[in-house]
């Protein structure tokens, strides 16, 4: 799988899971996710962004 297409995977999760986001919420993560520049970068976003919804 390539870079592109991983992150186009993890957008995709972000858009269409079950956690309880806000639209501007998800669509900074979607820009964290494309401005990384490599997997560590991504794994950050990917936990980072698991804390924002974890207390409602």
């Amino acid at each position: 799988m390539t870079e592109h297409q991983l992150k186009e995977v993890l957008k995709y999760f972000v858009d269409n899971g079950d956690r309880k986001l806000y639209t501007e919420e998800k669509e900074r993560i979607k820009l964290a996710i494309d401005q990384a520049n490599n997997l560590n970068e991504l794994l950050q976003v990917a936990f980072a962004s698991l804390t924002i919804d974890a207390h409602r």
